[in-house]
């Protein structure tokens, strides 16, 4: 069975990404990763991105463009993360669920985070949306 996944890439005004850290006690625990979260029975991915991020990191999505689609398998299961890139928001980033911690970095930094394998493919989905969007 494929677990599906929203994946938020969260740009302020600034360019600068949200990131957030897992608890320690998670599967990839310490590792740090786009917030988003499972869909639950019922969701379509862009309905759980929008309730994910309200109840992780307390932030209104107020528009959202879908990047793409990574499958991905790991040892003992397959994921399909669905990823959507936010620039319009309103509200401050905190940690209200499990995340130990979270930051704001510039994209440039990124590859300087240790993250669960799957979100490594994300990289080049926001390096395309940012050749997209320099291009229009």
């Amino acid at each position: 069975m494929t677990i599906r996944v929203a994946v938020a890439v969260i740009r302020d005004k600034n360019h600068r990404i949200l990131i957030t850290r897992r608890a320690l006690h998670d599967s990839h625990g310490g590792f740090w990763e786009f917030p988003g979260g499972k869909l639950e029975d019922g969701e379509d991915a862009r309905q759980a991105l929008y309730r994910e991020i309200r109840e992780e990191v307390g932030i209104e999505i107020i528009t959202s463009h879908f990047l793409g689609d990574i499958n991905h398998q790991y040892e003992n299961k397959s994921v399909t993360l669905s990823i959507f890139m936010v620039e319009h928001f309103k509200g401050h980033a905190q940690c209200l669920e499990s995340q130990i911690d979270l930051r704001w970095v510039d994209q440039a930094e990124l590859p300087g985070y240790q993250f669960p394998a799957a979100n490594y493919a994300i990289f080049s989905l926001i390096d395309n949306a940012m050749v997209d969007s320099e291009s229009v």
